[in-house]
């Protein structure tokens, strides 16, 4: 999850992955999901052509990007209004996905960028999609979040 400027870091994940998988291209890689967001799609779409080129080669496989500001300014805006604002609500909408990655394939969650707003709300969107998807209480939900933390497979770069 790197909304703005917090992309950054998976330009460089991506790129050492895409290597990989051309130097032993008989290797199994699993799933790889990135939840992108800004303000503006024309203004702030930070490394788009590189990360459309990403999902292309298939090292990306997965990119979900939503843009906060378009549809409140343009009235003629073609995004519905259900069309999701922020990184947490791509999250909600795969939550499904997201919990089996996590819980069923052990995989990883990398939150990279603004520790103010977006990092809490990304961390209670995942506690309410493990209750949801794991029908557990919130209690478990926040237990099984912190068992991720502790097995470095919830890391956080934030800032602010």
């Amino acid at each position: 999850v790197g909304p703005g400027t917090g992309v950054a870091p998976f330009i460089g994940f991506l790129q050492q992955r895409e290597e990989e998988r051309k130097e032993n291209p008989e290797a199994a890689f699993g799933e790889t999901w990135l939840f992108f967001g800004c303000r503006h799609r024309d203004k702030d779409y930070l490394f788009r052509e590189d990360l459309e080129n990403l999902v292309s080669s298939g090292t990306l496989t997965h990119l979900k990007v939503c843009f906060s500001r378009d549809h409140q300014e343009d009235e003629d805006a073609v995004a519905p209004a259900t069309q999701p604002r922020y990184v947490q609500h791509n999250l909600l909408l795969n939550s499904q996905k997201v919990t089996d990655v996590l819980f069923r394939q052990n995989g990883s969650i990398y939150v990279c960028g603004d520790a103010k707003n977006m990092a809490k709300d990304i961390n209670e969107t995942l506690v309410e999609i493990i209750k949801a998807e794991l029908h557990v209480d919130q209690l478990e939900a926040m237990k099984k979040l912190a068992e991720l933390r502790e097995e470095k497979r919830y890391l956080q770069d934030i800032w602010g």
